[in-house]
């Protein structure tokens, strides 16, 4: 082979690269998780040190298991922007139960759950019985169900300092290097929920669902009982994070869940999904959580304000939507 012939192959092979590239989040999210680390560790080596990694991977879980619901939603072709005020609900219900009433445990993270699936129906019936897109009918919802979060807390801070027994122990250090148990967990559920979506049924069923609705109605497929179950298993895994945060900040106050709406779209789309649905990957949302939380804590070590802050988050989110589109136009063509 001349070389000729060498660089025509690699011209020709260029383009299909790019393509491969962009349909395969996992690596470029790979390669910036680990850029943005040696940048930010250069910076606070302590981000590199043990309990800097503990501390990361604890942290990761809160939004985390969010995003791995909206991954599924997203697969489906629906979007819920109303993560934030569930997982501000759960550990106010929870905590009103525990703290203020002095019931069981298990009597308030029970209810909460409750909260969180009737939460998930109501995003439901909004959207695909009433037929109010998803966008605005979970925008309207999520105030909805702030209101009432705000009405059960009424401002005030609810401790529950030693009431948790349960989640206390969940957040314990697993003797997988000192991890906690519910990173453990959360690592388990996404490798189980990627192999689910790659390899079984499911992951045909939710593509279908997100990518031709029609189609897959037509393919006896219920649309409907698909979007309605995704809605509630966002509800659910937000409801959980918010839990866990409740623990950790041993109460419940008004701020749990500020802001994560945006966010978990963010860490979806980062991860490859697609505000079209179709398109969606579990790995890349656990990928794509990771990397936020790097960013997230490494402009804290780094000391830079907060208004700082606010630019390099609105980059990320339009980042995002740039993949997105990229990421359709390579599926066209």
């Amino acid at each position: 082979m001349g070389l000729s012939d060498l660089l025509r192959r690699i011209h020709l092979a260029v383009p299909k690269l790019g393509q491969r590239l962009l349909n395969f989040p996992e690596l470029g999210i790979t390669v910036a998780i680990v850029v943005f680390f040696l940048m930010f560790t250069s910076l606070d080596r302590s981000m590199a040190t043990p309990e800097g990694v503990v501390r990361l991977f604890t942290q990761i879980t809160y939004m985390g298991f969010a995003a791995f619901g909206m991954s599924h939603l997203m697969l489906a072709g629906e979007i819920d922007l109303s993560t934030g005020a569930v997982a501000g609900l759960a550990a106010a219900v929870a905590a009103g139960i525990i703290g203020d009433l002095g019931l069981p445990e298990w009597v308030g993270l029970s209810a909460a759950m409750v909260a969180a699936i009737l939460a998930g129906l109501l995003n439901s019936t909004v959207v695909l019985v009433i037929g109010v897109p998803s966008f605005f009918g979970t925008l309207g919802t999520h105030f909805m169900i702030l209101g009432i979060m705000q009405s059960i807390l009424r401002g005030r801070w609810i401790v529950i300092e030693d009431k948790v027994p349960f989640l206390t122990a969940l957040t314990s250090p697993s003797p997988f290097f000192g991890l906690p148990w519910t990173f453990i967990v959360f690592l388990l559920i996404v490798l189980i929920g990627d192999f689910m979506i790659r390899r079984s049924r499911i992951g045909a069923i939710l593509s279908s669902t997100g990518g031709n609705r029609q189609a897959a109605d037509v393919a006896g497929i219920n649309t409907k009982l698909v979007k309605t179950l995704c809605f509630v298993l966002v509800s659910i895994c937000a409801a959980f994070g918010g839990l866990l945060v409740m623990n950790a900040a041993v109460s419940a106050d008004p701020q749990i869940g500020d802001g994560w709406q945006l966010w978990v779209v963010a860490i979806a789309v980062i991860g490859g999904s697609s505000f079209s649905g179709g398109l969606g990957s579990i790995l890349g949302g656990f990928l794509g959580v990771l990397l936020i939380q790097i960013i997230r804590l490494g402009l804290g070590a780094a000391q830079i304000k907060t208004n700082a802050q606010g630019v390099v988050i609105g980059a990320i989110l339009i980042a995002a939507a740039i993949l997105d589109v990229l990421r359709r136009r390579v599926k066209q063509y």
